[in-house]
């Protein structure tokens, strides 16, 4: 019986890993050098992090106004996703939105969520556009926790949620920011700093990919 079960133990952690290996393909890893670097120019606002750029547009106004709105709809699908300011002839745009990335983090897979503020004010010639309000959830994933549930779930003939060997926590970026500057848990801070870097800052480039 003990032979049986080591056998089906390696065998599921073979099969697990491999789930793990596609998991990692899109997460982020960066070196410390890379952290270092976005660090650096993370921005803040009134000790804060928050996020500023103009981006210039041409053409009309309210046209732009509608192209913006449908770029933050078609950008932040999930429900959790709403325009609480929709103002097109004064040319705001407000609302909360949320993106999902994955990092590894030690042994575990991170699989994050950042929350965060859109505002949108559209002048003459440029958009104003703000990122704020920024903090996230995170969900790491014991590996060998989930493996020995595995193994008892088949031994037990029970149904396994490979999902369920999970720790789940908020957190606010800019204390994780404010930490890492610290060298409070500067590998874990300094991934979390990185990957949300990343993600906001694809934000604005899609934003200014759709008003050229």
């Amino acid at each position: 019986m003990k032979t049986l079960c080591l056998f089906i133990f390696c065998l599921l952690s073979i099969s697990l890993s491999g789930q793990e290996a596609n998991l990692f393909i899109n997460a982020y890893n960066p070196s410390k050098e890379q952290i270092d670097s976005a660090t650096t120019f993370i921005p803040l606002k009134d000790e804060k992090v928050e996020y500023r750029e103009l981006l210039p547009y041409t053409g009309d106004k309210v046209e732009v106004h509608t192209t913006l709105k449908r770029w933050f709809v078609d950008s932040f699908p999930g429900i959790q996703n709403v325009i609480q300011i929709d103002d097109p002839h004064l040319g705001a745009l407000v609302g909360k939105a949320g993106r999902k990335y994955s990092f590894k983090s030690g042994v575990n897979n991170s699989n994050f969520t950042m929350f965060f503020t859109v505002s949108i004010d559209i002048g003459a010639s440029t958009v104003d556009m703000r990122i704020y309000n920024i903090y996230g959830s995170d969900k790491r994933r014991n590996n060998l926790q989930m493996y020995l549930e595995a193994t008892n779930s088949m031994l037990n003939d029970v149904n396994f949620d490979q999902h369920s060997s999970v720790d789940k926590f908020d957190l606010d970026l800019t204390k994780s920011y404010f930490d890492y500057m610290k060298g409070k848990r500067e590998k874990y801070n300094g991934k979390v700093l990185y990957a949300m870097d990343r993600e906001i800052r694809s934000v604005f480039e899609s934003a200014e990919n759709v008003l050229k």
